[in-house]
């Protein structure tokens, strides 16, 4: 029974040892950049009170909020009261959007925070693409005005006689 019992031991021993590879000393995975902020203009502004979500192609999304000035750090994945910043390794698709619900059961009812974003970086083809690399990344959006919603399907303009 002793030889089981000391193989169970060296296999969580094992298994142990690869959890920490994997997630590195401080619980940060290797594959997770260090830092990454930046900047979200539009139309030459800073773009306050945005939402933005970095999507690696695999993995897992970060996500930022961007602040009077426009300025935004990502935050990869919240663990109890530790935050750990950044964004994994590789090829991302951007996603900014102003909108929020707002709520209308409120004492003073909260209404909805309109989009600013124009629809164009909005729709799959438009968003924004980001290579994160190892380390600290500085990435900066400047946006270009347009329409916010989108464009209206063109039908028939033959009318009754």
């Amino acid at each position: 029974m002793t030889t089981t019992l000391t193989i169970r031991w060296t296999e969580l021993a094992v298994l142990l040892a690869l959890v920490l590879a994997l997630i590195g000393c401080n619980g940060r995975p290797r594959n997770v950049a260090r830092k990454v902020t930046g900047k979200v203009t539009l139309g030459g502004q800073p773009l306050a009170d945005a939402t933005i979500t970095f999507t690696p192609t695999d993995g897992s999304p970060s996500m930022g909020v961007t602040d009077a000035e426009g300025k935004y750090s990502l935050v990869w994945s919240t663990q109890g009261r530790k935050r750990i910043e950044g964004a994994q390794i590789g090829e991302h698709t951007v996603t900014i959007s102003t909108f929020k619900y707002g709520d209308p059961s409120l004492r003073v009812p909260k209404p909805d925070v309109p989009e600013k974003v124009p629809y164009k970086y909005r729709q799959d083809t438009g968003k924004p693409k980001a290579t994160i690399k190892a380390g600290a990344n500085e990435i900066n959006f400047e946006l270009e005005l347009g329409p916010v919603d989108p464009p209206q399907p063109k039908g028939k303009t033959k009318g009754k006689k």
